[in-house]
């Protein structure tokens, strides 16, 4: 580990994660800000290898390089944010060469960064299944324990706490939620770490302390 993975506390699973090529968790972390958003970007980043490949391929056979070049710059900010270096700068040259026109470039490289976009199925493949076994592991969360971190999330974040707030979602992901509760919880967590105080108190629909 390096001197910027001393600074965080990873979780038993990163072990196997720093075994998969192409990955550097000290620069997701970086990224991120935090283990939980680093392990979120990099599920969605593995959820969605196959669409982000075909909308590429398919904007780029098509000739819609305007497309292609929004497209293949969200990769190269997505593979970045989890530490996928060589693709997001693959990525960046391809969004360069697209706000060029330079089509020669996009023909003569397209090929192989679709390739290595593609091979993270396999490389993170074995990391996930884990990731979701260990989901569904999780003791499923009383409507009451719900009801009562919403009720604490509501009465902190007025006050900016963060580190509470952080307490709170640290002890919520102990548990399986609703999938609709998630999604809530998934967004507090976004807005906490890009310090949003405003959206925070509109989502769990609170009053600032002034």
């Amino acid at each position: 580990m390096d001197a910027i993975m001393s600074e965080y506390t990873v979780p038993q699973e990163f072990i196997e994660l720093t075994e998969v090529e192409g990955i550097s968790i000290s620069d997701g972390l970086r990224y991120c800000g935090s283990i939980r958003d680093f392990e979120r970007f990099l599920e969605s980043f593995y959820l969605d290898i196959d669409t982000k490949a075909s909308e590429l391929e398919a904007s780029y056979r098509r000739g819609d390089i305007s497309y292609f070049t929004i497209k293949v710059h969200a990769l190269k900010s997505t593979a970045k944010v989890i530490g996928a270096t060589q693709l997001s700068e693959m990525a960046l040259a391809l969004e360069t060469a697209g706000k060029a026109g330079n089509i020669t470039f996009i023909d003569e490289e397209i090929d192989a960064c679709l390739i290595l976009l593609k091979s993270y199925r396999v490389r993170l493949n074995k990391y996930m299944m884990e990731v979701h076994k260990q989901k569904k592991d999780k003791k499923v969360i009383s409507e009451d324990e719900l009801i009562e971190a919403f009720a604490a999330l509501r009465e902190i974040v007025p006050t900016l706490d963060s580190d509470a707030v952080e307490m709170i979602l640290e002890e919520l992901d102990h548990y399986q939620l609703p999938e609709e509760a998630q999604q809530e919880i998934d967004e507090i967590n976004r807005l906490l770490h890009q310090y949003d105080w405003d959206r925070l108190e509109e989502l769990l629909g609170v009053r600032a302390v002034v």
